[in-house]
């Protein structure tokens, strides 16, 4: 018989909404400052090299997927990685002046920080691996995955990131639908990258001791 949902929550206990988990190291604060780095570069990528309607709007957006793993790995650390990789490499390096960056770079945040409670709290309590490494593996986690990473929240990021634009007057209102599309659709193929990464790299970094436990550490 299959493991009980109760017993396979329990492999992941040490995964949890705690604001402090276990010490940080040096290595850890180095990778934390890695991790924003790549993602500012990826995000400033994805923004000019499959451009879409205005400034910051990528169709292929690379950072997505990576910014996904690393917030189930390192929780505020990939949140805010996130923010800073829309804010500066999406925002601030494509042209947009700061306080429009700064409304615009609200449309990663929200899904990395929704994606990290998603995991680490009802998830985890529920059999679903919280560092995704099974989502390959399980069609649960795959059907979470599916729903929440792939739809909802890359939904809300797109809708929002091109209203604030439309607001802002970066993008024409008559391009609104356009630009929301691609975002939702060109997030959504990338995103296929994330599952492949939780499987393979993640046990990698696991290994090492290198993830967070908690929130920040």
């Amino acid at each position: 018989m299959g493991e009980s949902t109760s017993s396979i929550s329990d492999r992941f206990s040490q995964y949890t909404l705690r604001w402090h988990g276990s010490k940080l190291t040096t290595t850890q604060y180095a990778l934390f400052a890695i991790q924003m780095a790549v993602i500012i570069l990826l995000s400033w990528l994805g923004a000019i090299a499959t451009p879409v309607v205005g400034p910051g709007i990528g169709f292929l957006f690379w950072a997505y997927p990576f910014f996904v793993v690393f917030t189930l790995w390192w929780g505020f650390w990939g949140i805010f990685g996130a923010w800073l990789g829309s804010f500066v490499g999406s925002g601030l390096l494509t042209g947009l002046p700061v306080i429009p960056a700064m409304a615009f770079s609200i449309g990663d945040l929200v899904p990395a920080l929704l994606i990290f409670l998603l995991y680490r709290g009802y998830l985890r309590k529920h059999g679903v691996d919280p560092l995704g490494r099974d989502i390959l593996k399980s069609k649960k986690s795959a059907a979470w995955f599916a729903i929440w990473v792939m739809g909802i929240t890359n939904i809300i990021g797109g809708l929002w990131g091109v209203w604030v634009l439309v607001l802002l007057g970066f993008v024409p209102a008559s391009a609104y639908a356009l630009g929301a599309g691609l975002w939702i659709l060109g997030d959504a193929i990338v995103l296929l990258i994330a599952p492949f990464l939780s499987k393979y790299v993640t046990p990698v970094v696991e290994r090492f001791g290198l993830i967070n436990t908690g929130w920040v550490s």
